[in-house]
This record gives structure tokens, C-alpha cells and sequence, in this order.
């Protein structure tokens, strides 16, 4: 029986991932790392951004929801800036960027320590439509994207955080 060469290319990039280190988020240790951030309450600015963050925070992080919290994720700020991205030659503006940007705090209710502080940002960028109307929805449209991408990067930080105590 003979192997050909082109039958022996899997097996060595196979081969070659495993020798890399690259270890799944979620593998081996993943249902702790899901029961750790199942058992987060949320606390979020009282804004409609906030609110915003918070309904996908609570989405994000409910796989395994805990009976009883152990933990309190306080976003202490969320800023929201808007720049031009697309100016034409009349100084008007055709595309704007959106950028937000939280600070939060994850802290262990038991004793109210904090465990991990960080700030986080996403952009989500919309066009300037006639209509201003069409435009105000492509913003607010701009905002909730930007807030569920926020939302998945603090999930993936505390999940790398809970990962890494083991």
C-alpha cells in the first residue's frame, strides 16, 4: 500500500495545530467557565444605552444561570462617540463611526473584592440618509450593533479571566 503525499497534508497540519497550544475557550474546564459566568448579575448605567448593554450582558452570559449571584459586573461608564467618516468635498457628512466604550469592574459579592477591571470598545459605523428619520434609525441601529459586540467582548474577557483561575 502506498501513500501519497497529498494524503499526508491533513495529517500534518493536524499535526501542527496540536504542537501550537491552542487550546479551546470553552474545552475541558468550559462548563465551569460557563457555571462561573452564569452566576454574574448585571449593573449598567441607568440610560437607554445602558439598559441596551445590560439586556445583552444578561443575554451573553445566561448559558448556566446560578440560583444565587456571585459575582456583580458594574459597568462604571459607557461612553458613546460618534466621529465623521466619510466627509465630502461640501464639508457634509456622507458616514459617521460610532464608538463605545465601557469601563467595568466584575467584583465578588461575597466580600465585594474586585477581581477584574477593564474597558472595552466597539465601532459600528452607518450612512447619513435624505431622510433624517432613516438616518436616526441607522444610528440607533449603529448603537445596537456596537452594543452587542461590546457585549460578546465582555463575555469573552471574563470567560479568558475565569479560564485562566482554572
Amino acid at each position: 500500500m502506498t501513500v501519497r503525499r497529498r494524503d499526508l497534508l491533513p495529517l500534518a497540519a493536524l499535526a501542527t495545530l496540536a504542537g501550537c497550544g491552542l487550546r479551546p475557550l470553552y474545552g475541558g474546564a468550559g462548563h465551569a467557565v460557563a457555571e462561573e459566568l452564569g452566576a454574574i448579575e448585571v449593573v449598567a448605567p441607568k440610560t437607554r444605552l445602558g439598559w441596551l448593554l445590560a439586556d445583552r450582558l444578561v443575554g451573553e452570559l445566561a448559558a448556566v444561570t446560578a440560583d444565587v449571584p456571585r459575582y456583580r459586573l458594574v459597568v462604571r461608564r459607557l461612553r458613546r462617540r460618534r466621529d465623521a467618516l466619510a466627509v465630502q468635498l461640501d464639508d457634509s457628512v456622507t458616514r459617521y463611526e460610532l464608538t463605545l466604550i465601557a469601563e467595568f469592574e466584575l467584583l465578588r459579592l461575597a466580600d465585594g473584592v474586585p477581581l477584574l477591571r477593564a474597558d472595552l470598545r466597539r465601532v459600528a459605523s452607518y450612512n447619513v440618509l435624505r431622510q433624517p428619520w432613516a438616518t436616526r434609525a441607522a444610528e440607533r441601529d449603529a448603537e445596537r450593533r456596537a452594543a452587542g459586540e461590546l457585549a460578546r467582548a465582555i463575555r469573552n474577557r471574563l470567560a479568558l479571566f475565569f479560564r485562566a483561575r482554572g
